[in-house]
C-alpha cells in the first residue's frame, strides 16, 4: 500500500516538472524576447522631496527581479515606457496617547502612473494609485523623520509589487 503512494506521488511529480509550467513572471521564454521597459524618474507635484526617486527605484528593483521584462534605462528605444506623477502627500495621526500627542500617524500618497508603448506612445493603462503606511512618532525629529522615510519606502515597495503583476498582465 505504502508503495503505490510512493509511485503514485513520483507520478505526480515527475507530472509537473515534464510540464513545463513556471510561475508567471518567472523566467521569459528567453531573454532576447523579453519586452524593454523604461521607467524615468517620477514627477513630484508634492512638497516632500526626493519621493520620486524613491518610488522609481522601487518599480526598477521589482522589474530587474522579475526577469520578465529588460528594465533599460532610456525610453527612446523601450518597448514600454511607465511614468508615473506623485500628486500629492499628506500624513494624518491615528493615534494620541493624549488630547495633544499623536504616537502614530500614517503618510498617504497619491501617485499617477501612465504605462504606455514606447513607439507611438499609445497608452496601455495610467490609474491613480494611493499608496498609505503608518509609522511611530518619534520625540526626536531626526528620528521621527527616518521612520516616515522607511514607511514611504516600505509603500513604494508594495506600490511596485502590484504594478508588476498589473504589467504582467498585459505583456
Amino acid at each position: 500500500m505504502a508503495t503505490s503512494h510512493r509511485w503514485f506521488s513520483l507520478l505526480v511529480l515527475l507530472t509537473l516538472l515534464g510540464c513545463g509550467y513556471r510561475p508567471m513572471g518567472a523566467e521569459p521564454a528567453s531573454s532576447q524576447g523579453a519586452p524593454t521597459l523604461a521607467i524615468p524618474l517620477f514627477a513630484n507635484r508634492s512638497t516632500e522631496v526626493g519621493l520620486e526617486a524613491i518610488l522609481a527605484k522601487a518599480l526598477i528593483n521589482a522589474f530587474s527581479q522579475s526577469r520578465a521584462v529588460r528594465v533599460t534605462p532610456g525610453a527612446q528605444n523601450a518597448d514600454l515606457v511607465l511614468e508615473g506623477k506623485v500628486q500629492s502627500v499628506e500624513n494624518t495621526s491615528v493615534a494620541f496617547d493624549s488630547v495633544s500627542r499623536s504616537t502614530v500617524r500614517r503618510v498617504t500618497l497619491r501617485v499617477e502612473l501612465d504605462l504606455r508603448r514606447g513607439s507611438g506612445g499609445k497608452t496601455i493603462w495610467k490609474e491613480t494609485v494611493v499608496l498609505q503606511e503608518d509609522y511611530v512618532v518619534d520625540p526626536n525629529y531626526q528620528i521621527g523623520e527616518a521612520i516616515k522615510s522607511e514607511g514611504i519606502r516600505r509603500a513604494a515597495i508594495n506600490m511596485a509589487r502590484r504594478v508588476l503583476d498589473k504589467v504582467l498582465l498585459v505583456i
